[in-house]
């Protein structure tokens, strides 16, 4: 029975180092975002100038391998909303949390996946909300003066929950904010 006890005790001791070191390669980045500007593709669609802003504070947190490169990304948007606007109307709906995985890490040209879950799109009265999870994947195309990989979003790579299609998503937005 006490060499059960001390293997576990060893064992319980070593998941503890090993986390411990896990969380070590963790960085946190907080970015305030206030954020706004015309969207020349959403104009296009709705005939009108829209403006789409963002206002809230995003915590990035990154996690690095042993060679120093990002493996895994978590965005958290605290209160963070998003609005489309033009001079006619105006709606909003929250931003969601992002998880993004590098794989073996994040270097130029290297592949990732991006997922979002929760609340990705409401536009009010107009048509029912876009809820799920939504994964893509992308490619790393460089790095922002904090050390966040940009990514260039390619193919959805899977799709699960409701999510409204393109045409009945543009009818509404430019319903909300169109002459």
């Amino acid at each position: 029975m006490l060499r059960h006890l001390t293997v576990f005790l060893g064992a319980l001791a070593c998941a503890a180092v090993l986390a411990g070191t896990a969380l070590s390669g963790a960085e946190q980045i907080h970015i305030s975002i206030d954020d706004s500007q015309v969207n020349g593709f959403w104009s296009d669609q709705c005939g009108t100038e829209v403006t789409v802003s963002q206002v809230g504070d995003l915590q990035v947190t990154l996690v690095r391998n042993k060679a120093g490169l990002v493996v895994r990304e978590t965005d958290k948007i605290g209160g963070s909303k998003i609005t489309f606007s033009s001079a006619y109307g105006s709606f909003e709906y929250p931003a969601v949390a992002s998880q993004w995985d590098y794989g073996d890490g994040a270097t130029l040209g290297s592949p990732v996946v991006i997922s979002f879950t929760g609340l990705q799109g409401h536009v009010p009265g107009r048509v029912e909300s876009d809820a799920g999870m939504l994964r893509f994947a992308g490619v790393v195309e460089g790095f922002d003066e904090f050390g966040i990989p940009e990514v260039e979003f390619g193919d959805v790579v899977k799709d699960a929950g409701h999510h409204a299609s393109f045409e009945a998503v543009s009818a509404a937005i430019c319903g909300a904010v169109g002459q």
